[in-house]
């Protein structure tokens, strides 16, 4: 039990890294309204990456915690309901439901990146966006080491029972 939840920790840690990292890229973007398309480009990706980073923590959560991944069309956002929620015996919340609602927000962009081939990106969208995650990290990162002070607590709790 515990060198799983011990690589669990590690792949949250690795996720998490690659979300900093794509925070600190669309931070050194310059995202003006006469922004290059190449610009626009490389902050859309860069806001793909930051949300999926978050949404493989989430998935990995579900999956070694709760022992359940949400299926069906909408399990992105049951997926982000279910992170808000505490689970009584098995895990305390997630997400707050501040962070719910920033992450449905970059969700949404996501799902319109992925679908939108012949849509030109909009500049002033994506700073907005890019602003949005900017004051969303905090929070986020504060709950992930949360996150991780209770995964680090089960494995001690895993070690104290073999002994």
């Amino acid at each position: 039990m515990n060198a799983r939840v011990q690589r669990l920790r590690a792949e949250i840690a690795f996720d998490r890294a690659v979300l900093e990292r794509r925070v600190h890229e669309l931070a050194s973007l310059k995202l003006r309204d006469d922004a290059d398309a190449a610009v626009c480009a490389q902050a859309a990706v860069a806001l793909h990456h930051a949300y999926g980073s978050m949404e493989s923590i989430l998935l990995r959560v579900a999956r070694h915690v709760d022992g359940d991944v949400p299926s069906g069309g909408d399990w992105h956002q049951e997926l982000l309901h279910a992170m808000g929620l505490a689970i009584e015996g098995i895990r305390p919340a997630v997400l707050s439901r501040e962070s719910v609602s920033a992450l449905r927000e970059l969700l949404s962009f996501r799902h319109f990146f992925r679908h939108a081939y012949a849509v030109e990106l909009d500049a002033e969208r994506l700073s907005v966006l890019r602003a949005h995650l900017r004051t969303a990290l905090p929070p986020l990162l504060t709950e992930l080491d949360q996150l991780d002070e209770f995964l680090a607590a089960i494995a001690e709790a895993a070690d104290g029972q073999r002994r």
